[in-house]
């Protein structure tokens, strides 16, 4: 019932009548999810724990430090090893200075670093894989394909960061790791917009 009205009637109604409006088209379904993570834990049927948000005890925070961390430390070792190897003065990144930069608002960094991504990691990862489909046999793939689906986006980013997501929720038992995840995904696809064009070429089909 919930994904049919997030597919059949929220995601028609804001292309037909928001399509002009960015901020709609672009946060929607955020605010579908808070509003139904919002009505289910008020009425009763869900609570922190069925989420996996009970057990954030501080192994599983340090955990999700280590993982959130990995993702930035990447984007900026990938950086620093297209310079110490010479491959940046390639023709595939001529001209990546160059490329405008995002402006993004303080409002925007909350919006897209912290609040969405763990958004969607409590109502796609927490609610519809933890607790509506409970098959720990596709879990860790399915939830790849249900956050790309979720998400309208079907590119390697997506997957991947559903399908760790999962694993990481499966060997913690805690929702917090894959959130941590989640947001170190969020600021490196930050950084790469604003920070290091070099790699956008690279990286353009993860973001």
């Amino acid at each position: 019932m919930i994904l049919s009205g997030y597919f059949f009637i929220c995601f028609p109604l804001v292309q037909i009548y928001f399509k002009d409006s960015f901020f709609i088209q672009n946060y929607w379904s955020l605010f579908f999810f808070i509003a139904t993570l919002t009505i289910l834990r008020f009425s009763g049927r869900l609570n922190f724990s069925q989420l996996g948000l009970s057990s954030s005890n501080t192994r599983n925070i340090r955990i999700g430090l280590v993982v959130g961390i990995l993702p930035v430390v990447a984007v900026i070792a990938l950086d620093l090893l297209l310079l110490k190897t010479g491959f940046a003065e390639n023709d595939l990144f001529s001209g990546a200075e160059l490329r405008e930069k995002p402006n993004f608002s303080i409002i925007g960094l909350l919006l897209n670093g912290i609040i969405n991504p763990t958004i969607n990691q409590m109502f796609i990862t927490g609610y519809l894989l933890n607790i509506i489909a409970k098959r720990n046999d596709i879990a860790i793939a399915g939830n790849g394909i249900l956050y790309a689906t979720m998400n309208f986006s079907w590119g390697i980013g997506y997957l991947g960061l559903g399908i760790i997501s999962s694993a990481l929720l499966r060997f913690s038992g805690s929702l917090i790791p894959a959130i941590f995840f989640a947001i170190g995904c969020s600021a490196a696809k930050l950084l790469v917009l604003t920070s290091y064009p070099r790699i956008t070429s690279l990286l353009v089909f993860l973001v």
